[in-house]
């Protein structure tokens, strides 16, 4: 059982705020080197300057404009592109309602983002073995080398950075829907993994993200790659869904960039949301007497 934020003694809380914020500025650098009309690097630059006040603070140090901006930076996150903002307001809704609960449960100690903390590590490898791979073959998109990078590169993140999430928004829903959480369906779940739409899978009708279904088909070998003038295509075949689908290589490797965006944003809010209470219960200075 974790400690709760607003238990933290002011050093407990300054080492926290501090791991955070350097985790957010990371991927914020991070999405701008990879999208820079998406992500403002200004909005790493704030989140280092946050960092070092606080590393440097031996008091509260920050006003309400400080920590409003940390706050308009995750609505930011979510709104930033219309392709996956319904899936994000869901996951933005979800951990925004935790919170609540859990700061009305005093004797709850939970950590919202446990899983995710404990599989940091992993993620961030498969992240940056991916962004390796794929960069490396982007430098000839006309070889057979190109779509085969992305197809592996897909498998490796939905089964480390897709499976953790997945696994993390199943344990909050679980542990605080018994406490009055709105309820979350499968639908819910499954379309907060997803970059465009679910999946219906086979006679159960059970609902999979377009993630899972994609990575089902790459990894039983239910895809075809056919050469289309100086180029490739994509096609995904699995009976077991069935999930049928043909892409381009510019739509796959949108497809690729677009759960990029989704799962570094996805983790940059689970780091934003537990930060701000951090910040307003430990650094927030008090009004000065008048």
């Amino acid at each position: 059982m974790s400690k709760k934020q607003t238990d933290f003694n002011f050093n407990e809380a300054k080492k926290a705020a501090t791991h955070h914020l350097s985790i957010i500025a990371s991927f914020m650098e991070d999405m701008n080197n990879n999208f820079p009309k998406s992500v403002p690097l200004d909005w790493a630059i704030l989140l280092r300057k946050l960092e070092i006040k606080i590393s440097q603070a031996s008091s509260p140090c920050l006003n309400s404009v400080d920590i409003k901006q940390i706050d308009d930076l995750g609505k930011q996150l979510v709104q930033g592109n219309p392709d996956t903002t319904k899936q994000l307001e869901l996951f933005y809704n979800l951990y925004v309602e935790a919170f609540s609960i859990l700061k009305s449960n005093p004797k709850m100690g939970y950590a919202p983002q446990g899983i995710i903390d404990n599989e940091l590590a992993r993620i961030k490898n498969a992240d940056e073995l991916s962004e390796n791979l794929v960069s490396e073959a982007k430098t000839n998109r006309s070889t057979f080398a190109f779509p085969l990078a992305l197809l592996l590169a897909h498998v490796v993140r939905a089964e480390t950075i897709g499976y953790a999430i997945w696994k993390q928004l199943c344990d909050v829903i679980d542990n605080f829907q018994k406490l009055g959480l709105t309820k979350y369906s499968v639908d819910d779940l499954e379309l907060m993994c997803s970059v465009h739409n679910t999946v219906i899978k086979g006679k159960k009708r059970e609902v999979r993200s377009d993630v899972k279904a994609i990575r089902d088909s790459i990894a039983h070998g239910n895809f075809s790659i056919h050469k289309v003038a100086d180029t490739y295509e994509i096609e995904f075949n699995n009976s077991n869904y069935p999930f049928h689908k043909v892409y381009s290589m510019k739509e796959f490797a949108q497809f690729f960039d677009l759960y990029t965006m989704l799962y570094k944003r996805q983790l940059a809010l689970l780091f934003i949301i537990e930060l701000l209470p951090i910040l307003t219960t430990h650094f927030l200075k008090k009004p000065s007497a008048s």
